[in-house]
């Protein structure tokens, strides 16, 4: 199931906050229970006169508010038209801690809220929200774990966590592999990502610092809540899937061919098509060495397999077709041209090993084109595509004691 990450996108200026908290403040003096959007709109205007100086529409009056209401300053009640909202109680000691210029009350009572609350859903100011990231505990983490994060790498990170479920630790570790401006994400989400206003007011209310392009915490914030922003959680709640790239990713290939049908795997490459292992770490030979691990799909038995292997190999390739080098696809997202991974050995034959053939030695780089050939083509076409193959991976195979003939591959499996 989709679910959608939105954030505060109107405005992360101080005055604003405090602007809006003062009219619901004194609305609460008075005794009103609710403040309407209808009042509100009239005085917010009033109360920052850069909004009178162009037509405002009515939403983005009300969006003035919106980060008091995303920190829990504010509650918004989304069920009358027009809208309506009042002060909180930790609204309300902010705003008086505003009044008495207690800059370290106000400070602490955006943190408590940062390290309480939700974000990504259930939170007042974004209804439709439904997200198991909260943004703004991710943005302080980040933070203190690469001791600083721009714009762009924040941007990656809500990219790869929120879109495509990528667990944090591995986010972290693929950004600190390149300097996180050279971090590309898919143009349609960059704007969304790339102008994040929480950041700002954070920055203004002195919770964050930005330097050289970078956010950093301020000694208020080091001193006060290192330990506790250390060991936060980015999650609001258990997320329904992480693909770590530390444990398997399963990819079934044989899926893919079933009764002829093609389905598309494009959504797989793109979630972990930057991921690549550094072949002579010793993360990547515990993967490649591991122990076969079996499942089942009702009476079927399969086999997990780790799809940045995969990519590893398409990566060591040169992002070309062995079949052809010549063949030649599109560019992927992450500037690369986009290509395969075909088990020359196929995941069903694994019962027969008792070493894993999910495997570099056993995983071939090749075009669309000539992946559906070797599944769907005629006989005599598969025959040739797999003996070109074979021939390329038969010492590979052997080094490390996978010892099958042509005949037997081709007769025993791909008949």
């Amino acid at each position: 199931m989709a679910h959608t990450l939105i954030m505060p996108k109107q405005t992360g200026k101080k005055d604003a906050l405090y602007a809006s908290l003062e009219l619901y403040y004194n609305s609460s003096k008075r005794g009103e229970e609710w403040y309407n959007n209808n009042n509100f709109k009239k005085e917010i205007q009033k109360s920052l006169l850069y909004l009178s100086k162009g037509a405002q529409n009515g939403p983005y009056l009300v969006k003035q508010s919106e980060l008091a209401r995303y920190f829990g300053l504010v509650k918004y009640d989304y069920g009358t038209r027009p809208g309506k909202a009042h002060i909180t109680n930790r609204g309300i000691r902010f705003f008086n801690a505003y009044l008495s210029n207690d800059i370290d009350m106000q400070l602490s009572i955006i943190m408590d809220s940062i390290l309480s609350d939700s974000f990504g859903r259930n939170n007042c100011a974004i209804e439709s929200s439904d997200s198991d990231v909260d943004a703004p505990k991710l943005f302080l983490k980040a933070i203190v774990d690469l001791n600083g994060i721009s714009r762009k790498g924040l941007a990656y990170l809500l990219y790869v966590i929120h879109d495509l479920k990528i667990g944090y630790s591995d986010a972290i570790i693929e950004l600190t592999k390149t300097n996180n401006q050279e971090r590309e994400i898919p143009i349609e989400v960059a704007n969304k990502y790339s102008d994040v206003k929480f950041t700002v007011l954070l920055t203004e209310l002195g919770i964050t610092t930005e330097q050289n392009n970078k956010y950093q915490l301020t000694e208020f914030t080091k001193k006060e809540y290192y330990n506790n922003i250390k060991n936060i959680s980015i999650y609001n709640k258990e997320p329904e899937l992480i693909l770590t790239l530390r444990e398997d990713i399963q990819v079934d290939e044989d899926e893919r061919f079933n009764d002829n049908t093609i389905i598309n795997e494009l959504s797989q490459n793109r979630i972990v098509s930057s991921f690549t292992y550094d072949i002579n770490s010793e993360r990547f030979k515990k993967q490649n060495n591991r122990n076969p691990v079996s499942y089942k799909v009702g009476n079927i038995l399969k086999y997990k397999t780790n799809a940045r292997i995969s990519k590893t190999a398409i990566s060591l390739a040169e992002y070309k077709c062995s079949i052809d080098h010549s063949h030649t696809t599109f560019n992927s997202k992450l500037g690369t041209q986009y290509m395969e991974a075909h088990h020359l050995i196929p995941m069903c034959a694994q019962k027969d090993f008792s070493i894993n053939i999910d495997r570099i030695e056993n995983i071939i780089s090749i075009c669309p084109i000539c992946h559906c050939g070797i599944h769907l083509g005629n006989q005599e076409f598969k025959l040739d595509l797999l003996k070109k193959l074979y021939d390329l991976k038969e010492q590979e195979l052997k080094s490390v004691g996978i010892n099958i003939n042509f005949g037997e591959l081709f007769s025993k499996y791909y008949r």
